[in-house]
Parts: structure tokens; sequence; C-alpha cells
């Protein structure tokens, strides 16, 4: 007794549904793309808080210290313009912190920005389905959102 072999059915669908397929196929990496760019630089904005978080902290101090009725009563421009030098220092230790982290974010969020504002109407253009203004929430937006709230 021999083998007995299959024979494959291949169906060859029209060029307008491969297209489509492509086109599809395409859409669903382009928002993946995006996606994963925005939780990157999520990702790296929460690394940078952390890094930040004391130099911040001393900002946020020296911002509470000032009182701006207090410099007006006493007529201390000196001890004011002292204190927003300290401030300026504080802030510039900050920013030197966080700088390698921010080059890294500045990219991720300007492709977050160029997909969502050029390559992805564009795709649905393509696609069919071009962004229309909406001002009402479809239904299941609308209980989605609710369920939300439930919990």
């Amino acid at each position: 007794m021999g083998k007995k072999t299959q024979t494959e059915t291949v169906m060859e669908l029209p060029t307008e549904v491969q297209e489509e397929l492509t086109n599809l196929r395409g859409f669903r990496d382009l928002i993946g793309e995006r996606w994963g760019y925005w939780f990157g630089r999520r990702m790296k904005q929460q690394e940078m808080s952390e890094a930040t978080k004391e130099e911040r902290k001393a900002v946020s101090e020296i911002r509470k210290s000032i009182k701006i009725e207090e410099f007006i009563q006493n007529s201390d421009l000196d001890g004011y313009n002292a204190k927003m030098k300290e401030i300026k220092e504080a802030r510039e230790v900050v920013t030197k912190k966080a700088k390698p982290f921010l080059e890294k974010i500045s990219p991720l969020s300007k492709a977050v920005r160029f997909l969502d504002s050029v390559a992805i109407p564009d795709a649905l253009k393509q696609l069919g389905t071009p962004v229309q203004p909406r001002f009402s929430l479809s239904e299941f937006i609308s209980q989605q959102l609710a369920q939300q709230k439930k919990k």
C-alpha cells in the first residue's frame, strides 16, 4: 500500500481583496508601531521621573518657600531675587539630570505626533475611511466609559 498524497487547494483571491488585505495589515503594523513608541516614551518618562525625584522635590520646596506677599510687605527685592536665583539653579540641576532621558523621549514623542497627525489619517483615507469630526460618542464607547466608572 502506497502513501496517499493530499492535494492542497489554493484559492486565488481577487486583486482588490489582496490589496485591501495588504493595506489592512499595513495599518495594523502602523498602529502597533505607534503604540510601541507611546509605551517606550511613557517608560522613559517614568525612568526620568524616578531619577530626578530628589531634585524635583528640592525645586518644589524652594518654590513653596517663596511668599510673594512677604517680599512685597518687607520691600525685600534682594531676598526675592536671591530666591529666584536659587530656584533657577535648582531647576538647572533637574534639567541637566533629565537631559539624557529627554534626548530619548523627544524622537519618540515626535514619532507619535507624526503618526497621529499624518500617517494614520492618510492610511485611513487610503482604506476608504477618512477621519471625520465626531461630536457625540458611539454607543460602544459610552458603554465602556460607563463600565469604567463603575469599577
